[in-house]
């Protein structure tokens, strides 16, 4: 299963590889988190004390990683904010650390934690018009660094609102593997 998590917050990125990786009947999922309610990550510790693997502070983060956690790969669509995934983006995927073992463990010198098993894919989409290369390239360390950290396959791309069909295209291909 793919499930494309989207801030179509200004742009419809997500809804385009959605529907390019539908036509290519693949088992794909769309989430638009436009007005979804998912607080902050308090760093309470309840999520590996009191709930093992479920946040103690309830909101639509609950409904949202159940979905995620059925993933084989997930595919995040975002604007670009400063280098970074949207605030909204973001709060869901400080929430998402939770799929997989709660311990980090090193790794040629990273701390890194291993997913639940059935996930081994992630991709970070960052949507950006006229985005600096500095911009652009932070945005790429950064899904490198998530990716690196999460032991899992994946890449980075940053498009413009406007990208091409047949860039689209090629991210899905590529997806789709």
């Amino acid at each position: 299963m793919i499930t494309v998590l989207s801030d179509d917050t200004n742009q419809n990125i997500g809804k385009r590889v959605y529907e390019e990786l539908c036509a290519r009947e693949a088992e794909v999922e769309y989430i638009v988190i436009n007005d979804v309610n998912v607080g902050p990550c308090y760093s309470c510790g309840g999520c590996t004390d009191k709930t093992y693997g479920k946040c103690i502070h309830r909101d639509d983060g609950d409904w949202i990683f159940g979905r995620l956690v059925r993933s084989n790969i997930m595919v995040w669509v975002t604007p670009v904010t400063w280098g970074s995934y949207s605030f909204k983006t973001k709060r869901v995927l400080d929430k998402c650390a939770l799929i997989g073992d709660r311990h980090y463990y090193l790794k040629n010198g990273e701390l890194v934690k291993k997913m639940a098993d059935n996930i081994h894919g992630f991709y970070g989409i960052g949507v950006k018009d006229h985005c600096s290369d500095e911009e652009k390239q932070a945005f790429k360390n950064l899904v490198a660094e998530n990716i690196n950290i999460m032991s899992v396959d994946g890449n980075a791309y940053v498009l413009d609102n406007d990208v091409s069909e047949e860039c689209i295209l090629k991210i899905v291909e590529e997806i789709s593997r």
